[in-house]
């Protein structure tokens, strides 16, 4: 049977995708689950694997093009002689990786076919954007997988370089009083998203927000108790971000208004709690999701969100891995911001942002004491929230953080570590 090889649906904002490169060739077997194309989405480096069985007969697209969402790229058959004489009537087959968490991730700890170098997708682009052949590089992933921290090691003497020579020539001299002409570089397809999603969030959603400063003495007494207990026992060791997306997660049980979104004459409210986390990269930045993030405890949510960050890192995120969020928090305290106002994910109706975590004064009992502080701003969508509701959520995802056992007591589900 010849069938379709299309391009599937992998969670994007837009239909639109990149075909990066061939991993298989025409003539060669493929197994169920081996990755057979590389695509850039608005959100990610993907590798889309086969469905089924069978040999690539023909490539209908190239490296390079710009393709849509049920396009179709290459036709696959059941054997190498099997004619293909009316290839528009072959059917179509949704070629997409398997659901998450099903078993290991293949692209990411054996090599492929034939003599293929097994790298990350953002590292070979980053490797070909630089002029940098992979076969001299030693890979510091699972099973020798070149990663992008590889990648950037072989830059850096580049980089060393240019900087010694730009040391070495006169800053002062009267050319240089002219401005330089500007170089136009076209925007990568993350960052082209990033843009189109702020600006579609401000020109579209009515912002307003709501910031509380909370005393996370207790909080950060709770977690170095979590650290010890997960020390004992080989558990994933919770972050302050961790407690908040907990924290958050709890909180929005109670006031499901803003796990909601804006649906024209509509609000849609979910039943599921999926909190997205921002991950900033070199260029641009990802919301990986944390499902059910209200179900699991604090170890499980911890390695959810380390791997979801390390995946994020390498290019290795799923389109799972990037759909299906409800709300969203972003922690830029470790950067030193002492409190800021994040924009919202749409089409979700709130984001939560959370400076750092800092020793302040503040009047405890009628005294003036030395305390840790952090200020966390919520930003929601005027059209579904109002401002009694977003006060009240502040106040309680406060109330969490400053009595944080109710972390746990309210967490129905066993560690599964």
């Amino acid at each position: 049977m010849i069938s379709k090889v299309i391009i599937p649906d992998l969670g994007s904002t837009g239909s639109d995708v990149t075909l990066e490169e061939w991993l298989v060739q025409p003539g060669e077997r493929v197994k169920a689950g081996q990755p057979l194309f590389v695509v850039t989405t608005d959100k990610a480096t993907v590798e889309v694997e086969a469905f089924r069985e069978g040999v690539l007969r023909h490539i209908l697209a190239e490296a390079g093009e710009r393709l849509s969402t049920g396009e179709a790229v290459a036709l696959l058959a059941d054997s190498l002689d099997e004619p293909i004489d009316q290839p528009e009537a072959a059917p179509e087959v949704n070629m997409v990786s398997p659901p998450p968490h099903q078993g290991p991730d293949a692209s990411a700890t054996t090599p492929h076919s034939g003599n293929r170098i097994l790298a990350s997708p953002l590292a070979r682009r980053m490797a070909a954007q630089n002029g940098i052949d992979l076969t001299s590089l030693r890979g510091s992933g699972s099973g020798g997988q070149i990663l992008k921290r590889d990648v950037m090691s072989s830059i850096a003497p580049q980089v060393a370089a240019v900087a010694a020579k730009d040391a070495a020539e006169p800053h002062f001299a009267a050319q240089e009083l002219t401005p330089r002409r500007a170089e136009r570089e076209p925007l990568s397809p993350m960052r082209r998203a990033v843009a189109e999603r702020v600006q579609r969030s401000k020109t579209e959603i009515p912002h307003f927000d709501a910031a509380i400063t909370i005393d996370m003495s207790a909080a950060l007494e709770f977690r170095q108790q979590t650290l010890k207990l997960a020390g004992e026992r080989g558990w994933e060791k919770p972050s302050i971000t961790d407690l908040c997306i907990k924290a958050a997660a709890l909180t929005l049980r109670q006031y499901p208004a803003l796990n909601a979104s804006f649906d024209g004459d509509a609000m849609l409210t979910f039943a599921d709690i999926n909190i997205g986390l921002v991950v900033g990269l070199d260029e641009g930045m990802l919301v990986p999701v944390i499902h059910a993030a209200d179900q699991i405890n604090l170890f499980t949510l911890a390695a959810a969100t380390r791997q979801l960050r390390a995946h994020a890192e390498t290019g290795q995120l799923s389109a799972s891995d990037l759909s299906g969020g409800t709300f969203t928090l972003s922690n830029l305290g470790m950067y030193g911001l002492d409190s800021f106002s994040a924009v919202i994910n749409p089409p979700q109706a709130g984001i939560l942002a959370l400076g750092a975590v800092k020793e302040q004064p503040a009047a405890v009992d009628g005294a003036l004491v030395v305390r840790p502080l952090m200020t966390a701003t919520l930003s929601v969508d005027h059209r579904v929230v109002d401002g009694i509701t977003a006060a009240r959520f502040v106040e309680v995802f406060k109330e969490m953080l400053e009595n944080p056992t109710r972390l746990t007591f309210d967490s129905p589900q066993e560690t599964k570590i």
